[in-house]
């Protein structure tokens, strides 16, 4: 049972709704009863309903009607439009470190991601491995060093936790295939190939439900 031991009483209730959503505590499109976790945490309401609150802008929760909050739902739309932005804010973020000359800055950034990600598929740390497989994405837009695009990529990675997560389950290949697929990403960006990094990030992000 999750316990309240430092920070504000909201961040703490947030991480730890977050982390139920995350291991499948709570699965996609389950009501998350207030009630219930007031009890179970010994808080008041009044932070669990800011920390879903917070949830429900990162797209995590989402709000039914009576003010009920459930975990999101994953449907065909909702799954390629999130794929897509993705596929656009990281090859967006490569163009951008081209233009830049930011490549040397990317190249380092990548290999040590890839590095964590493989110590993680040999560990077989699963929730590990998705966060090395998110940061491995992430390097192209940390290489651009602009702010405001990390901010974004950062807001809508727990929603990329949620898919990838839902696509490793849906095939016991697919870590290995996420790696491999990074892997390839890798040679095309060190070859200087731009058609073929496009083409490789398209089919790595374009996911289907």
């Amino acid at each position: 049972m999750a316990t309240i031991i430092k920070t504000s009483t909201k961040e703490q209730v947030y991480d730890i709704i977050k982390q139920k959503i995350f291991l499948q505590e709570y699965n996609l499109g389950d009501t998350i009863n207030i009630a219930a976790l007031s009890n179970e945490l010994g808080v008041s309401n009044t932070p669990i309903r800011e920390a879903l609150s917070r949830l429900e802008a990162e797209g995590l929760v989402t709000s039914e009607t009576g003010s009920k909050m459930q975990v999101i739902d994953l449907n065909e739309k909702l799954f390629r439009e999130i794929s897509h932005s993705f596929f656009v804010l990281v090859f967006g973020a490569y163009n951008l470190c081209v233009v830049q000359n930011r490549l040397k800055r990317m190249e380092e950034l990548m290999a040590a991601a890839l590095e964590e990600q493989i110590d993680a598929l040999n560990t077989a740390a699963y929730p590990d491995f998705i966060s090395k497989a998110i940061a491995f994405d992430r390097t192209f837009v940390l290489a651009t060093d602009n702010q405001k695009m990390i901010s974004i990529y950062d807001s809508l990675s727990p929603l990329l936790y949620l898919l990838t997560r839902y696509n490793h389950q849906q095939s016991p290949d697919s870590r290995e295939t996420n790696l491999k697929q990074h892997q390839e990403i890798q040679r095309a960006v060190l070859a200087g190939d731009c058609p073929l990094v496009r083409d490789l990030m398209y089919f790595h992000f374009d996911k289907h439900l």
